[in-house]
């Protein structure tokens, strides 16, 4: 990850080590699930990848989710290794956009139904699809090839392709920059003091006093706790998988 945000070779790597301590929110030979848990296939940004909110995901599952996180091989992906070890970097005029948009639709969908038919996994309820910005339009792709039981989206960027209305129960959290923008969709909660990359882990990247300021130039973290927006998003995220209504408080504002 060093290296995929610059400060390898900027020899600022030694930022990142206190990733190595964060926890996951997940814990190690768990006993095993009684219930029925939903199923989240998320679809992550331009420019992002499988690993960028690992943390942030994490936290989801934890809270009582599976989710599966797919890294598309659209030309989008920030680095992409396939399985036979070809290695594709971030290349996002390798197709067109309605090129793009059809790929991470057809991965979603490839990998939801592998999914449901998998072994070894907890007993799983419902299927959701969920994406970060450019993952939210590709998530809503999907569901016109795959019936979902909803959606769950941070700052959908709903400019870049597909943008029609949601088939299914839509939750929508929306950052400060996109909540100025107008951003609707669904359920549609602003997250007050949060900013683009607090719906990844770009905020852990380094200490606040680092991502704080770098925020001037690029929103990845804004002046909201990181760690308790991470908690309170995940577990807004499974009380609307679980078919409940997400309450708005000091930190969800509901606009729609």
């Amino acid at each position: 990850m060093a290296g995929l945000v610059g400060f390898r070779q900027l020899g600022l790597a030694f930022l990142l080590a206190h990733l190595a301590d964060a926890p996951s929110g997940c814990g190690l030979d768990a006993a095993p699930v009684a219930t029925k848990l939903p199923l989240l296939v998320y679809s992550h940004g331009f420019g992002g990848n499988a690993d960028m909110a690992s943390y942030f995901l994490s936290e989801v599952a934890a809270a009582g989710s599976v989710v599966a996180a797919v890294e598309h091989t659209d030309g989008t992906a920030s680095n992409t290794v396939l399985e036979d070890g070809t290695a594709l970097p971030f290349a996002p005029g390798r197709l067109s956009r309605r090129e793009q948009l059809d790929r991470r639709a057809d991965e979603l969908v490839d990998v939801a139904k592998a999914l449901r038919g998998a072994d070894g996994l907890p007993p799983l309820g419902e299927t959701f699809l969920g994406g970060h910005s450019y993952g939210g339009p590709s998530a809503l792709l999907a569901a016109s090839r795959f019936a979902c039981a909803g959606f769950v989206l941070h700052d959908p960027a709903l400019g870049m392709g597909y943008a029609s209305e949601a088939a299914a129960r839509t939750v929508s959290f929306t950052s400060d920059e996109y909540d100025a923008a107008g951003v609707r969709c669904g359920a549609t909660f602003h997250c007050r003091g949060a900013f683009h990359g607090n719906f990844v882990d770009a905020p852990l990247w380094a200490p606040p006093w680092v991502m704080r300021p770098l925020s001037s130039v690029i929103p990845a973290a804004g002046p909201v706790d990181p760690s308790l927006a991470h908690a309170a998003l995940a577990a807004a995220a499974v009380t609307f998988m679980r078919g409940d209504d997400v309450a708005p408080d000091g930190f969800f504002e509901r606009r729609a």
